[in-house]
């Protein structure tokens, strides 16, 4: 559900309230019993009750609300409020009083008994509460009903507010545990590119210009939350083949992808940890080794498994870049998915496996 604004809140509050006030203004025209027409002495007799009740809920709204209980001075806004309520319960009896008080001269005639609603002044069925009591009521249900709605208001935005700062610490984490992978990155690359410069200048050229583009990828495109599986597998690519450059040809490094490669999104530089420890212990110059790297897509799912020879049992999985590296992915993939991942680490004697699977 998408959130709602302070503005719209706002506008939605201010629209109930009006509707509220229309409808209590409209009550004496509403359900009144004018059979002769609307006795509009009547109506106005009520609405100045009603105006009164009015003054209430405004003095309750704009002054007693925000400079008292939202202020803490809450002992001292229910003393205001009550004082306020009784006082004006005064005003309603003192205004009806001398409504009910008889015109010098006139006198009613013999059949206008109080039991007669029929009569003018008189007043009618559902008037039984005197009009000071009825304000009463209507004073403390109203001033509920409008607390009550500040009080949603208000409630609305702070949880707003909260989710708001935590999805701002989600994604600063995010952004620092993901540029945390370039410094480690970068170090292992330039080492093999330095240790190419006197073997062969052509393929140092063309590694410095791969590294170039694949820097660019890392500083802008992984910018975004998502990013096409298409240009991830690229980055990896590259990052194999600039990673293979330091090693002998007896060293199995094996890159299998999908030749066909679906048009999905995902999480940027996610498996790049693991391709880096892989390299970094899992090769060995005396002993056969070999980085064997599996993607692929099946069924709205990214499964990523990474097999490689163990010679540096334990630092693997515990030393990876200071730190850096599989805490980090763990890191990514609970913020990210919560818990809809699967990973899979084993540290065998002789080879160390990773898999993960994603939703797509």
């Amino acid at each position: 559900m998408k959130q709602l604004s302070h503005l719209k809140i706002r506008n939605v509050q201010w629209i109930l309230l009006i509707l509220l006030w229309l409808l209590i203004f409209m009550i004496p025209l509403l359900f009144g019993d004018f059979k002769e027409g609307v006795n509009w002495q009547h109506v106005t007799k009520i609405w100045k009750e009603y105006s009164l009740l009015f003054l209430i809920f405004l003095a309750n709204r704009f002054v007693l609300m925000p400079h008292l209980f939202l202020k803490g001075k809450r002992s001292f806004y229910f003393i205001t409020i009550a004082m306020l309520i009784i006082i004006m319960g005064a005003l309603a009896f003192l205004i009806d009083g001398l409504g009910q008080m008889p015109v010098r001269g006139h006198h009613p005639p013999p059949n206008d008994m109080p039991g007669d609603f029929n009569q003018p002044g008189i007043r009618g069925p559902g008037e039984f509460i005197p009009p000071f009591a009825n304000l009463l009521i209507m004073s403390i249900l109203l001033v509920g009903f409008d607390s009550g709605l500040l009080f949603f208001s208000k409630w609305i935005h702070s949880e707003q507010n909260k989710l708001r700062t935590e999805k701002e610490s989600i994604k600063n984490k995010m952004a620092f545990l993901q540029n945390q992978v370039s410094p480690h990155f970068f170090m292992n690359t330039l080492n093999n590119i330095h240790s190419l410069v006197d073997i062969d200048t052509e393929e140092a050229k063309e590694s410095i210009i791969r590294l170039s583009q694949m820097m660019s990828y890392m500083l802008y495109d992984t910018q975004t939350n998502r990013i096409l599986l298409e240009k991830e597998i690229e980055f990896i690519q590259s990052f194999v083949e600039l990673m293979s450059l330091r090693y002998p040809e007896e060293v199995d490094i094996v890159l299998d992808v999908p030749t066909e490669i679906p048009k999905i999104m995902v999480p940027p530089l996610l498996t790049i940890s693991f391709i880096e420890n892989a390299f970094k212990y899992g090769i060995s110059y005396e002993s056969d080794s070999f980085v064997h790297i599996l993607i692929k897509v099946i069924n709205n799912r990214f499964f990523f498994s990474i097999f490689n020879s163990n010679y540096n049992s334990g630092q693997q999985k515990n030393k990876s870049g200071s730190g850096i590296g599989i805490e980090n992915v763990k890191s990514r993939l609970a913020l990210i998915y919560d818990r809809n991942y699967h990973l899979e680490i084993k540290d065998d004697d002789d080879v160390f496996k990773v898999n993960l699977n994603i939703p797509v």
